[in-house]
């Protein structure tokens, strides 16, 4: 890969590498959270741009477990990632791996999630820093967000 174009030749800053944080994913079980967004989660493990404390939360409509998520996110990793596969980076980041299966109008999935986040917190020193991506369709924007909101 080239230098990227965006970037100022003179800017001599190292990249930073973010703190401890929960990365949660609506809608993982889709064509982009597989293709684009799990592997890419991993090419910035593998090259070091994550911390050892990250943490990915899977959130769909699967009767799956924790495991199963992290399966999924292996295949996805292995087939669609831009950077070689290293099973050190892998254990790491598979450390932090979760699953929470629910319905976005569901509170007591939202409950579930916020048990896990907190888990998260206390196991991997995350500290409440989340991140929410909706790979889900715009309509069910205000559902994800109102939960989060009730949820805390």
């Amino acid at each position: 890969m080239g230098p990227n174009p965006l970037r100022d030749p003179r800017d001599r800053r190292l990249p930073r590498v973010a703190g401890p944080c929960v990365l949660v994913m609506f809608g993982v079980t889709g064509d982009l959270a597989r293709k684009k967004l799990m592997p890419a989660v991993y090419d910035l493990a593998n090259r070091g741009l994550l911390p050892p404390g990250f943490s990915l939360v899977g959130f769909a409509r699967r009767d799956w477990e924790h495991e199963d998520f992290a399966q999924v996110t292996y295949d996805a990793v292995k087939e669609h990632a831009r950077t070689p596969f290293n099973d050190t980076v892998w254990q790491q980041l598979s450390e932090g791996v979760r699953f929470v299966p629910g319905e976005f109008a569901d509170d007591a999935a939202f409950d579930r999630l916020a048990a896990t986040t907190a888990e998260l917190d206390a196991a991997r020193g995350t500290g409440g820093n989340y991140a929410f991506y909706l790979s889900v369709p715009p309509r069910f924007f205000p559902d994800v967000v109102n939960q989060l909101k009730r949820s805390g």
